[in-house]
């Protein structure tokens, strides 16, 4: 079994993260959902969502689509007990949440008709382990998604390079933790290399013009409360600065006039049948 630790888990664990989670999801989902429907999500009876956070994805689909049977794991057992709280049993009787490693579940082999990862594998060093894990649970012909992360995607107008650059700049320094910034581009072959069949990717791009500039720069705000201080000291760089970056991309998404846009990867596959 892996260890049940990893590099940014402190970052991942910080309460700045619920809000990430919130904002994201109130993002991504609008543009997420009709993808999810082009790969048959309505016709699922059971989802593993592993890494599930505060269950945000896990709550969108279970009102999506009441007949899916739902099962969160998280390794941190306080986005556990929020999920719980947010999307509790008497509400929501088609969610579960409980806390395990992704890498490592409880739950026996072909217990599942897909299986959904979001925002998960490029923090991880060990992500093959949470693929293989995926391969496992699913029943012969099911289905993987995973929702995947490549920061060279965010692209923003900002007034000076250095805030351009932030996670260019950032990427060598959060290498040294098991975290792949640069991740998304390879997860379709990552998902060919583990076995699946019929990889493909459905790119999302969520920008200021189709979500409302809002919640993009309250997710910013949050990476900026999580995280400045630990790229700094990844990187070596003077923590004002970094804030500084930080605060000047936030400025740019709440300004009318300039454009930003976060490109992702939903990349799905097949378990051979």
């Amino acid at each position: 079994m892996p260890e049940s630790g990893y590099g940014q888990q402190e970052q991942m664990e910080d309460p700045s993260m619920e809000g990430t989670l919130r904002a994201q999801a109130e993002m991504i989902w609008p543009l997420e959902q009709p993808v999810l429907e082009r790969l048959g999500f309505g016709s699922f009876e059971t989802l593993a969502d592993l890494g599930c956070g505060t269950g945000q994805f896990a709550g969108r689909a279970a009102g999506a689509w009441p007949a899916l049977r739902i099962h969160g794991l998280d390794l941190f057992d306080r986005h556990v007990e929020l999920a719980r709280e947010l999307w509790p049993a008497s509400e929501v009787p088609g969610v579960s949440f409980e806390q395990g490693d992704a890498r490592a579940t409880p739950w026996e082999d072909g217990s599942f008709d897909a299986v959904s990862i979001r925002h998960v594998l490029h923090a991880l060093p060990d992500a093959d382990a949470v693929l293989a894990e995926a391969q496992r649970l699913l029943k012969p012909g099911g289905l993987v998604y995973v929702l995947d992360e490549d920061y060279a995607g965010l692209l923003f107008d900002a007034p000076g390079e250095p805030a351009r650059r932030l996670f260019h700049d950032a990427r060598p320094a959060l290498a040294k933790h098991g975290t792949d910034l640069f991740r998304g581009r390879e997860t379709f072959r990552d998902l060919r290399a583990a076995g699946f069949t019929d990889v493909r990717v459905d790119p999302i791009v969520v920008d200021t013009v189709n979500t409302e500039r809002e919640p993009f720069a309250r997710m910013m705000t949050f990476w900026r409360d999580g995280y400045a201080e630990f790229i700094a000291e990844a990187a070596g760089l003077d923590p004002r600065d970094v804030f500084a970056r930080f605060d000047a991309l936030i400025e740019t998404l709440l300004d009318a006039e300039r454009y930003s846009c976060w490109l992702l990867f939903a990349v799905s596959g097949r378990r051979p049948a």
